[in-house]
């Protein structure tokens, strides 16, 4: 783990050193703040979201810090569960207080004038790089999953959108898994594993049955990143990376489900990705 300070602001910047190694690609992922003692968190830590009961004015600032690490404006999305892929190439003061968020769950870019970013609390944020046949960089892309946007289709259409925008088949495209809920902690209902095993039967290897019933219902574990894997299966298996963490249990990251055990509310940490200029690669 690495601590970052930004010189515009000389306010730290948790970041978690988890991130990809791509060449000509910056990744970044926020970390809560809460477990360095060095790091002056306040009741939200380094919180991202403006929905979570933050202070706005504190908010704002911690997302310049974040866009001066990332070294362009970043495109924050207004997520709603949801498949609709946001084309970033319009965008051209897209963290402005003035603008407001594209409703989407995933953006993509071939150009370096701006960064993505996706904000999660267990659900899956998932960054693509498109390659040229020679290994270099054309465009990026970011997409926030929760189960809802798993069954959508949002991994499959954030690959579809990249392909047809850097012209090169899915198999030229790389993905990485940030932190999510783990597969231990994930708890489900009977509706959302009966879900996924409608729409693909391979689904079922990717959800174990709970021993207990709650109120007459079966409940099950759900694994994100198996399931992420069979939805980025067109990849291959070579070409996606990441997973192994666990938001609940892990206090570097905010977590929905754990702010309502212990009945407080979750702020929300980024996942970020930029296509870096050609000089800076």
């Amino acid at each position: 783990m690495t601590m970052m300070i930004s010189k515009k602001s000389n306010k730290y910047l948790p970041l978690a050193d988890i991130s990809p190694n791509w060449p000509g690609v910056k990744v970044c992922v926020t970390r809560t703040g809460f477990d360095d003692p060095a790091f002056d968190t306040g009741p939200y830590g380094f919180n991202l979201g403006t929905h979570v009961g933050d202070r706005p004015d504190d908010v704002v600032n911690r997302r310049g810090v974040v866009q001066h690490e990332m070294g362009a404006p970043v495109v924050w999305l207004n997520q709603v569960h949801g498949c609709h892929v946001f084309d970033a190439k319009h965008a051209s003061d897209a963290d402005s207080s003035k603008t407001a968020p594209p409703q989407a769950d995933a953006s993509i870019s071939v150009s370096s004038d701006v960064a993505l970013a996706v904000m999660t609390a267990d659900c899956l944020p998932v960054v693509f790089v498109a390659l040229s046949r020679d290994g270099k960089p054309l465009g990026v892309a970011a997409a926030h999953a929760g189960w809802r946007g798993l069954h959508a289709g949002v991994l499959q259409a954030s690959v579809k959108s990249l392909s047809q925008a850097c012209m090169v088949p899915s198999t030229q495209i790389k993905a990485w898994m940030g932190p999510a809920i783990g597969p231990e902690s994930f708890e489900v209902g009977a509706e959302v594993f009966q879900a996924f095993v409608q729409q693909n039967a391979s689904a079922a290897i990717c959800f174990k049955l709970v021993n207990s019933l709650h109120d007459g219902q079966s409940k099950y574990l759900a694994d994100i990143y198996a399931l992420a894997r069979l939805a980025l299966s067109e990849l291959g298996d070579g070409n996606i990376e990441g997973g192994g963490q666990d938001t609940l249990t892990d206090s570097r990251w905010f977590s929905h489900r754990r702010g309502q055990q212990q009945g407080s509310p979750s702020g929300r940490f980024a996942t970020l990705i930029r296509l870096l200029p050609e000089h800076d690669a």
